[in-house]
């Protein structure tokens, strides 16, 4: 993969442009996340495509920053969805972004461009906390009807706002606001959101872009050959009907093997 990206510092905050376009990934910057997350993606000439086969069973998928972000902040990301197939359950399928704060309520927000079961398009604009030991989602949905767009969380101050395009060159909405308070971000991931094992996923992602008064655990911050974050690499799952067949066919050997030494036995 290809490494580029833009770097702007100014008096009281920085940017980060990268693109995607071109078969370009930074290398440096940004590395996968989850299992088998490296086999999943594909530089094309359009955008970086994630493409989820049948028959996986994946949690978190997706790219992340190297760093983490500290103050008011601007992260934005345009996507493609070359094509959507109708989930037959879960939550639902498509882009997203993600980001986990560093505070004591395990704050995380979710932002996405979904196909849910039954051909339902939305925007599901997700704020989840922990509060005495029990998770809570405060999830709100939206009409969504366009196979490219952009994807925009903003906070200034303790607000946080989530805005969408829905289509090219279509001007930023706002969906809605939330307290999510002033902590640094500890994770952000630009992934896919699958929906269940039977539906494949192909999501385009093109450009990436992050503002914010300053990003913590930058590598340029940190001594040479010292990396806050460094990626751990798996093999990608085996599918599940694979999984099936090495069981069952594990299952008919022990049965034989047993069959085989109770003949034995019986002959001795």
């Amino acid at each position: 993969m290809n490494s580029f990206s833009t770097v702007v510092a100014e008096a009281d905050s920085r940017e980060h442009y990268f693109s995607f376009l071109g078969e370009q990934f930074d290398n440096e910057l940004l590395v996968p996340l989850g299992r088998g997350t490296v086999r999943l993606l594909q530089p094309r000439p359009g955008g970086l495509l994630f493409n989820l086969p049948t028959g996986y069973k994946l949690g978190a998928v997706g790219i992340s920053p190297r760093f983490q972000i500290h103050g008011d902040f601007e992260i934005t990301a345009s996507y493609e969805v070359p094509v959507w197939r109708n989930p037959e359950a879960g939550y639902g399928m498509g882009p997203s972004l993600y980001l986990k704060m560093n505070d004591e309520k395990e704050s995380a927000i979710m932002l996405g461009r979904l196909l849910r079961p039954q051909q339902k398009h939305v925007f599901s604009a997700t704020w989840s906390t922990t509060v005495d030991s029990k998770r809570n989602y405060d999830v709100k949905l939206y009409d969504a009807k366009m196979d490219s767009g952009k994807l925009k969380l903003t906070r200034e101050g303790s607000q946080l706002k989530f805005f969408v395009s829905d289509g090219e060159g279509v001007p930023f909405c706002e969906l809605r606001e939330v307290e999510l308070g002033t902590a640094d971000v500890e994770l952000v991931r630009l992934g896919v959101q699958q929906s269940d094992i039977k539906t494949p996923v192909q999501i385009l992602w093109r450009e990436f872009i992050l503002k914010a008064e300053s990003f913590p655990n930058h590598p340029d911050s940190q001594a040479k050959g010292v990396q806050f974050h460094v990626p751990s690499y798996h093999p990608a799952p085996q599918p599940e009907s694979i999984s099936l067949y090495w069981s069952l066919l594990a299952g008919s050997v022990l049965i034989l093997l047993l069959g085989t030494v109770m003949w034995v036995k019986k002959r001795s």
